[in-house]
């Protein structure tokens, strides 16, 4: 490196954002691509025009390949800092740039500001010719929330991809329009196991609204179809999914399959009406023990009175939760593995994880690769939310694994700035409806300082 060039790691560390933007200029092209890097961790508004300029393609670049890195690098900074004077000009990129990932990062950031002018660009993205492209523009959409997207997610159910199809659901679920549900419907027999936990997770979001079509859907000739409705018409609730429920396992609507007859015993476990004890107490009589267990569980969960918590605390400086006595948390020496934590029996095990120089990695980015974690593991995710609470950005990631023993799986990231915790819980499924309430706690009180 010329002793003239930027200290871009120093310039990084000082927030100087006045030397990143001279940098972006630099005739070095890697000092251009390492300035606009270090812009989307040091996300000021200051270089907003810079990255702008950045940004944008023109013919030569063709001749320089790390010139698409600058480009991309910028609309993810421009993304990252919301500023929506670069709304046309990410729009512009994702219409016209012939890089696939710098249309893709432009699609991203577009979706990161929320701005309602950039919905048709990323609705006529859709039919990007590569499918990450497309799959960005399907998530960003439901962020940006607009329904005036809703036929073209519905149109990008059918996508030839499979992560186009999941992000369409999962952006139909966010904006809870009726004209999805439809089509939600059919996507639960999709090819893709994780396009039909999508559509159903979309289906409970809609609410009332969906459960008349879902009540319909437990009369379908394919018993895995029926099994998904019971299990999101108990996530949605209410009179009339209750009645349903029921039926399912007394009557003359009695289903003959045992999986769809567990999961709506279990559905009404959520439910949690004592009107459901009568067919409850029939299912216990089931020939099968899979439907027997899950009405155990559920008249348990029903019948058992609330538990008196006594509440303890975990505090170290940096972080700190709440937690119930019916658990032994344990400080650790590890620095990435703070806390391990055991429930009663050691029937679920709890590490508190630490991660620092993270301010690169979203919490969606990270899930990803938590979920890449349950694949190679061989588990299936289940459930999937993100939100913001105390500044904090927190993605939960639920899965199971079947392979060896029935085994739950839960993953609680907590982001702030550039640190990020994980609590990671595994153990007994029943255990798991058992603690329910306490991790609920524990992710419910969790804080970083600062």
């Amino acid at each position: 490196m010329d002793s003239s060039d930027p200290d871009i790691e120093y310039l990084e560390e000082e927030q100087d954002v006045d030397g990143l933007i001279r940098a972006l200029k630099d005739r070095n092209y890697l000092m251009r691509k390492e300035a606009a890097r270090a812009l989307k961790k040091v996300g000021d508004e200051k270089a907003v025009n810079a990255l702008i300029d950045s940004l944008r393609y023109k013919s030569w670049h063709s001749d320089y390949i790390i010139l698409n890195s600058v480009r991309e690098n910028s609309a993810e900074a421009l993304g990252r800092i919301g500023d929506v004077r670069a709304v046309p000009y990410l729009i512009e990129s994702m219409e016209d740039d012939p890089d696939d990932e710098v249309r893709l990062k432009s699609a991203w950031a577009l979706g990161e500001i929320g701005d309602g002018e950039a919905v048709d660009a990323l609705i006529t993205a859709l039919e990007d010719q590569k499918w990450d492209v497309r799959k960005t523009a399907a998530n960003a959409l439901g962020m940006i929330g607009d329904h005036h997207a809703v036929p073209y997610l519905i149109k990008a159910l059918e996508d030839s991809d499979w992560q186009v199809r999941k992000y369409a659901a999962v952006s139909l679920g966010k904006l809870k329009d009726e004209r999805a549900i439809p089509l939600l419907l059919d996507s639960m027999e999709d090819e893709d196991a994780d396009v039909r936990w999508k559509a159903m997770l979309a289906l409970a979001k809609m609410g009332e609204s969906a459960i008349e079509p879902l009540i319909k859907a437990l009369r379908n000739k394919n018993w895995r179809v029926r099994t998904k409705s019971a299990e999101v018409i108990g996530k949605i609730g209410g009179e009339k999914a209750l009645n349903a429920l029921i039926s399912v396992l007394l009557g003359k609507y009695r289903d003959n399959n045992r999986h769809v007859r567990g999961r709506a015993a279990e559905a009404l476990g959520r439910i949690g009406d004592e009107r459901a004890l009568k067919a409850l107490q029939n299912a216990q009589k089931d020939e099968y023990k899979y439907v027997r267990e899950k009405a155990n569980i559920s008249i348990q969960k029903i019948l058992e009175p609330p538990k008196k918590t006594r509440i303890l605390n975990f505090d170290n400086g940096e972080v700190s939760f709440d937690y119930s006595d019916q658990w032994e948390i344990i400080s650790t020496s590890d620095a990435k593995k703070v806390v391990r934590g055991l429930y009663a029996n050691n029937s679920i095990t709890l590490s508190l994880n630490r991660n620092t120089n993270v301010a690169e990695v979203s919490s969606h980015e990270f899930a990803e690769m938590l979920k890449d974690v349950f694949k190679v593991q061989g588990s299936e995710v289940i459930d999937e939310r993100d939100f913001e609470k105390y500044g904090m950005e927190i993605y939960e990631v639920y899965g199971e694994n079947h392979e060896v023993t029935p085994t739950s799986i839960l993953i609680v990231s907590f982001k702030k700035m550039d640190l990020l915790y994980y609590m990671w819980f595994v153990g007994d499924p029943t255990a798991f409806d058992e603690a329910g309430e306490d991790i609920e706690i524990m992710v419910d009180s969790f804080y970083i300082y600062g």
